[in-house]
């Protein structure tokens, strides 16, 4: 990824008087930037979500707090909406800024992300497993696999650099007498599994700070302990990924979820109508644009995933049979062409399409079929 130029970044918003909102960039073209949200002291500042973790990201956070007059020294606490590196990614990188600084997630949330290992060997085994399991095969993961080896030129760089730190770090390591796995700099700003949340809230929970009442509002669906936020006073609903002002969060079911028993979609639909009944004047989400109507944007977003629901089932109808997850889900419509998603974006779109195919379940609409090969398929109830 080239250099970020902070000229390109629009001024922070003042939204009401001491809360504004700022803005990191993405790696993705199709959602080029979270809005991290800054609430302004006396003493500091406090954040709703960090942004990515990368090094134009951190270039960016600096910039737009310099201009409403504080620097990452000056955060004093971090809310975080979700464990995803969109949200979570600077939070090392402001530790090490702002060392009393204070990380506080919903305590679900954590749960989730500590036992999720989202990254790692046996993760990515078992992931392999799950697909297969729902209709992809062990060739088509291996070309995936293939494929993603190579990757955008700023992923690929990225790579390169930081197996250059841990080597150099590993060699300064062993010269200084210290163990040679010692974590490097790279891997300690790495967003996974580095950060322990100092403060574990409950849905309902107020946070008083700097003269602001915050309350935390579970929401899961788009991950387990999913986190929104209300601020009475001001009508405000802080919504995250849950609720975006134009595109739809991925609400999937995850291999975890099985296990556990857990219905994302339905989570998700409920959370909806949760923070469809607050008061709120202005719901400002992570990603986008502000939503003047916060209940007419949830009653779209229901819609859709009714009309996903209705859409799965003419899949089924058209393949005929007993498709599997990942059959269905080449049959159903995607912001863009299913043949062209990598691996790790058709396991998304399985996912998704599996909390549809779950809830139908659910409702006696589908039925589900376990294979002798273990291979789960699903046909319309008659």
């Amino acid at each position: 990824m080239p250099d970020f130029d902070v000229t390109t970044l629009e001024p922070p918003r003042e939204i009401v008087p001491g809360l504004w909102r700022l803005r990191t960039p993405m790696t993705s073209d199709a959602l080029p930037w979270i809005m991290p949200y800054a609430f302004a002291g006396k003493h500091g500042v406090t954040l709703f979500d960090s942004g990515y973790g990368t090094p134009e990201a951190q270039v960016a956070l600096t910039a737009q707090l310099k201009a409403i007059g504080y620097g990452p020294a000056d955060v004093q606490r971090l809310i975080v909406s979700h464990a995803h590196p969109d949200h979570l990614g600077l939070a090392g990188w402001l530790k090490e800024q702002s060392p009393a600084c204070e990380v506080t997630m919903l305590g679900r949330e954590v749960s989730w992300f500590k036992d999720s290992h989202r990254g790692d060997e046996d993760w990515m085994k078992r992931s392999g497993q799950w697909m297969q399991r729902h209709g992809v095969t062990a060739e088509e993961l291996e070309r995936g696999r293939q494929d993603e080896r190579g990757g955008p030129p700023w992923e690929r760089q990225q790579r390169e650099e930081a197996r250059a730190a841990r080597a150099a770090a590993k060699a300064a390591a062993v010269a200084e007498g210290k163990h040679p796995d010692a974590a490097t700099e790279t891997e300690r700003r790495s967003w996974h599994m580095r950060i322990e949340a100092d403060r574990h809230l409950v849905d309902g929970e107020l946070l008083e700070f700097d003269g602001w009442q915050v309350m935390a509002v579970w929401t899961p669906g788009h991950t387990p302990g999913h986190l929104c936020a209300y601020i009475p006073e001001h009508r405000l609903t802080f919504t995250g990924d849950h609720v975006l002002s134009r595109i739809t969060p991925n609400v999937s079911l995850s291999e975890e979820d099985e296990a556990a028993g857990r219905n994302p979609l339905r989570e998700f639909l409920a959370s909806l109508k949760k923070v469809s009944d607050l008061d709120t004047g202005l719901a400002l989400p992570a990603h986008e644009e502000t939503i003047d109507d916060l209940p007419a944007r949830c009653q779209v977003i229901a819609e859709h995933h009714e009309h996903r629901l209705h859409k799965a089932l003419d899949a089924i109808d058209g393949i005929g049979g007993q498709p599997t997850a990942a059959q269905i889900a080449e049959r159903v419509t995607w912001n863009r062409p299913y043949s062209t998603f990598s691996m790790m974006k058709r396991r998304s779109a399985i996912g998704e399409t599996l909390a549809h195919l779950d809830l139908l379940r659910e409702d006696t609409r589908v039925l589900m079929h376990e294979a002798e090969d273990g291979t789960i398929r699903w046909e319309r109830a008659r």
